[in-house]
């Protein structure tokens, strides 16, 4: 009997926005890779599709190749639905039983259910109905004729569960990966200069085509450091591990502490602490950014620097569109969503939200710790960015690298910019 496994978004992925206006959870960098891919690592008989709002489907389909929101079954298939937010592991796969029809909850949200045959459709239209609902989900998902069970896992609610969590999340995906690491008898590796100091380097793992110069420090002591394919770091860098540097990424004389994740085809420099970089984004210069998730296509310009942590200590709160969360954390930075910049100079406070496609210039304090999506401007006064004047420059910006801004996520930044225009319209307002 063949499995597929839906990934399903809930009503809770505005907790993970700036980043999620244009991607589900489950397609976020989290230690080496996004968590759909570390699903389909944990299930490699099974195919993956996923559910999601609907204005993502055209987009996702085009990025991960999958059946997105497309349900069809047959009386001999059988489904895994299962929860995005949720973070595989060798233990998930005994927990549920794949072959009895049920539902696992944890606390009051879905993990997962079992469904066979024509009742995989139902169950589909179900989940996606819960999505529209939002604060009803529960409800909807609760009312199905199956037997439930408890289930301890690990869910991710909240940006900063990842970006806390990364060093042992790292640590964990290298585990089970089992990457080759060198050994001490082995030549080093061609792409190593000889002047390039490696503390540990049994916990070291450095892909195919990718150069390290003279005086680089690679400080594995603490936790692996595993550089990806077609990687180039530059002389005085020094990097700690537990860490991971995506394929294509290149660093100048940065300086990388313990929990960094970078996804691909990214250019870094500066100070950076405990933080994920989706991919594709620039931070050439000098500057701190520090307990952050940044998405793709961001750029900071010289000298920004982010504050993670208050003088007196106490726990940070951060506010979204809607709503303001107390972390319960006292070192959180900033959450700057796809396509946002800063000028030289700029300074962003402690659990700083920058949404989708603001530009932030003129340099000094932003005192405003919420930035809404597509907001231009300084700390004099922001206005609305222009929607066409932003896709253009999004497009120039993309190929520059050598990729095409396409129709459907130009669709998909359409439909963002009238999704967020009463979150702009309240803090231009206020």
């Amino acid at each position: 009997m063949s499995l597929i496994i839906y990934l399903f978004e809930d009503h809770t992925y505005p907790n993970f926005y700036p980043l999620t206006y244009n991607r589900p959870v489950c397609e976020l960098l989290f230690g080496i890779n996004k968590l759909r891919e570390k699903v389909a690592r944990h299930f490699p008989e099974a195919e993956i599709r996923l559910l999601c709002r609907d204005y993502l489907k055209v987009l996702l389909e085009e990025k991960t190749g999958l059946k997105v929101n497309s349900v069809s079954a047959s009386e001999r298939d059988r489904a895994l639905f299962l929860n995005g937010r949720v973070v595989p592991d060798h233990a998930l796969k005994s927990k549920i039983n794949l072959s009895q029809l049920k539902s696992y909850w944890k606390k009051e949200f879905l993990v997962a259910t079992v469904v066979f045959g024509k009742e995989i459709e139902n169950q589909a239209r179900r989940l996606l109905l819960g999505l529209k609902l939002k604060p009803e989900a529960n409800k909807v998902y609760a009312d199905q004729d199956m037997p439930s069970q408890k289930i301890d896992c690990r869910m991710v609610n909240y940006l900063w569960d990842l970006v806390s969590d990364n060093s042992d999340q790292i640590i964990d995906d290298i585990h089970n990966l089992k990457p080759r690491f060198a050994s001490k008898k082995e030549k080093r590796h061609p792409g190593l200069d000889k002047q390039a100091v490696i503390y540990n380097p049994a916990n070291l793992y450095l892909g195919k085509n990718s150069k390290l110069e003279a005086f680089v420090v690679l400080n594995a002591e603490n936790g692996p450091i595993y550089i990806d394919d077609g990687c180039r770091i530059q002389a005085f860098t020094r990097i700690e591990g537990p860490a991971y540097i995506g394929k294509n990424t290149r660093l100048f004389s940065a300086q990388i502490s313990g929990g960094c994740s970078f996804g691909p085809e990214c250019r870094l420099g500066g100070e950076i602490q405990q933080s994920i970089f989706q991919g594709h984004s620039n931070k050439y210069h000098q500057g701190f950014i520090g307990h952050s998730y940044l998405g793709e296509w961001v750029n900071l310009g010289a000298g920004t620097f982010n504050s993670d942590l208050k003088n007196n200590y106490s726990d940070i709160t951060v506010t979204f569109p809607d709503k303001s969360i107390d972390t319960g954390r006292n070192k959180i930075g900033s959450f700057v969503g796809d396509q946002a910049k800063t000028g030289i100079g700029t300074l962003l406070n402690t659990g700083s939200y920058l949404g989708l496609g603001c530009n932030i210039f003129g340099g000094g304090m932003i005192r405003a710790k919420f930035i809404p999506s597509f907001g231009w401007g300084s700390i004099e006064g922001l206005q609305e960015y222009d929607r066409d004047k932003f896709i253009q420059t999004a497009a120039v910006v993309m190929q520059r690298r050598g990729v095409e801004l396409s129709d459907s996520e130009k669709e998909v930044l359409k439909k963002i910019f009238s999704l967020t225009k009463t979150e702009r319209e309240a803090f231009l307002q206020s």
